[in-house]
């Protein structure tokens, strides 16, 4: 179970066994330690010392997020580092054949992920898909320009027809990421930015560099290997979105910061909260291991998508197929 504090004076506690969380003094939230899975915590809350020692005693991860939902830290136990082989094999990977094959198999998937939910709303994707295998190279150095250059043209097909499905009222001219202006293109971006943060517990916990990735380029303070992960989920939240959007009030549900519009505080809480809920609905897939069933949570899916990359790397497994995830959400 996930503990989330994202309303102002907020107070996560611990009270016998559990994690309590209150508000204004009054308990509205107790989970026992080893039910809790992780925990959101945001300006304005506050915690105890006593939450912290539980919550680095059962390796419970905790993420600090900035008021517009930014993941700004991870708090996690001195033994989540321990698996140096990991690291060591994903540095040889980077310069070999298999850091190829890794970008393009989360490009394909992407791009397939887009391509389904175009179908599944009727549009023709003729001529969306694009030949990866065509892009050959020994490292990724060699193919990256390529292969962000067919991703980006995928990518814009894609948004150019998804857009089309919110409401005229609240329907972006372009896709704005950077410094957006208009107020669906940072909704777009803070539900971004919170599965940005699932993603990144879940490339840490797989013991892997989040610095180090294949597909985008790497920079100063840039999670690369996060952003390529975050790439087979977007799909997640965008579909999630088409439904959203349409309980948004334009008039209500908006605030003007400078030329920019964002969601209200309030707005911005109830986003945060509902795609919490949405990353722990269940979808059929199999799990890593079967015994689990068939079925598990998008959250889980998230986390078992590192697992996999780093079995691949390590060469506990011969190909690193990723989760087509679409299929399963719709």
């Amino acid at each position: 179970m996930q503990i989330i504090l994202n309303e102002y004076g907020q107070y996560l506690g611990v009270k016998g066994q559990s994690f309590a969380v209150y508000q204004k003094k009054k308990l509205i939230q107790q989970v026992p330690f080893y039910k809790t899975d992780s925990v959101v915590l945001k300006n304005g809350n506050n915690v105890s010392t006593s939450a912290l020692f539980w919550l680095a005693t059962y390796g419970i991860d905790t993420v600090i997020m900035s008021p517009s939902g930014k993941p700004l830290s991870l708090l996690l136990p001195l033994s989540s580092d321990k698996r140096v082989k990991t690291r060591m094999k994903q540095q040889e990977v980077y310069f070999n054949h298999k850091g190829v094959e890794i970008a393009k198999a989360i490009v394909k998937a992407k791009v397939e992920n887009q391509a389904l939910m175009l179908e599944e709303y009727g549009f023709s994707t003729k001529r969306f898909r694009f030949n990866f295998e065509r892009l050959k190279g020994k490292s990724v150095e060699e193919v990256r320009a390529r292969l962000t250059g067919a991703e980006g043209s995928c990518s814009g097909r894609f948004f150019r027809r998804y857009i089309k499905l919110f409401p005229k009222c609240l329907r972006p001219s372009i896709r704005e990421k950077y410094r957006a202006v208009q107020p669906m293109n940072n909704v777009l971006n803070l539900a971004y930015e919170i599965l940005k943060g699932e993603v990144y517990k879940s490339v840490v916990n797989a013991h892997l560099d989040p610095y180090l990735g294949f597909l985008h380029s790497l920079e100063f303070g840039k999670p690369s290997l996060v952003c390529d992960m975050q790439e087979l989920f977007r799909i997640v939240v965008e579909h999630f979105l088409l439904g959203y959007v349409t309980t948004l009030d334009p008039k209500d549900s908006f605030e003007k910061r400078g030329k920019r519009f964002f969601l209200t505080t309030k707005e911005e809480a109830r986003l945060i909260r509902e795609i919490n809920r949405l990353l722990s609905s269940q979808i059929k897939h199999t799990r890593i291991t079967t015994t689990f069933g068939k079925k598990c949570q998008i959250r889980t899916a998230i986390k078992e998508e590192s697992v996999k990359l780093g079995q691949y790397i390590r060469g506990e497994k011969s190909t690193y197929t990723p989760l087509i995830v679409f299929p399963k959400i719709s």
